[in-house]
């Protein structure tokens, strides 16, 4: 989820200057590892400039406070979810496959990111937050993807149930991370448990079919 940096501040030489994409990327890098620690909270831009190893003149260049850094990390994890499931839906003719792919996205994010996501997922679910935007404008893209995609089909299904699909799938992963030590901790078992709970909330509720089955709400 957080770019990579292959320079920290003691491989530079002293008084060298950094170039903007560079200082960008060892701020993002540092407030990942910052905030995963600490929470929004409690991270303090002074703790960013720390772990950043950048001055404050440079930061403030950059970023107007330490919320602006927030969502820049949370706007590039939900890029990153976003292209993974459009990928998806390009190679896999598979309706089902398709689904299956975006949940392990959703799940490859929380094993190797856990604790950043729960504390940025968490900040984006306040309504007050400058992240919650980012999230609705990630799931409007998601449900966008996922009605467009298949056999023409899901065009005709009611975008607000891919959307209530989408939270449903969301606050699984939650879940995970919460029991998990708040993301700390998450283990292989629990992941897979989460695997198999998702996959059948998704399949059931786009394909799932037979007596006593809702039919699909339509969008008419």
């Amino acid at each position: 989820m957080p770019p990579r940096v292959h320079e920290s501040k003691s491989t530079r030489a002293p008084g060298m200057q950094l170039g903007e994409d560079q200082a960008r990327l060892m701020i993002l890098a540092g407030a990942a590892l910052t905030f995963a620690e600490r929470g929004l909270r409690a991270t303090s831009v002074e703790h960013l400039l720390v772990a950043a190893g950048v001055s404050r003149r440079t930061f403030y260049r950059l970023y107007g406070s330490k919320e602006d850094v927030a969502a820049a990390l949370y706007e590039f994890g939900t890029e990153q979810l976003v292209a993974a499931c459009r990928q998806a839906v390009r190679e896999e003719p598979a309706p089902l496959r398709q689904l299956e792919r975006c949940v392990d996205a959703h799940l490859d994010n929380a094993r190797e990111f856990g604790r950043l996501i729960f504390v940025l997922g968490g900040e984006a679910q306040r309504h007050e937050s400058p992240l919650h935007a980012r999230r609705m404008e990630t799931h409007a893209a998601l449900v966008e993807l996922l009605i467009g995609a298949g056999d023409g089909r899901r065009e005709q299904v009611d975008p607000l149930l891919v959307r209530g699909l989408l939270l449903a799938l969301e606050g699984v992963v939650r879940l995970v991370l919460e029991e998990g030590d708040e993301g700390r901790r998450v283990s292989d078992a629990s992941l897979a448990r989460a695997r198999r709970v998702m996959l059948r909330i998704a399949t059931a509720t786009l394909a799932g079919a037979g007596p006593g089955v809702s039919p699909l709400p339509s969008a008419e």
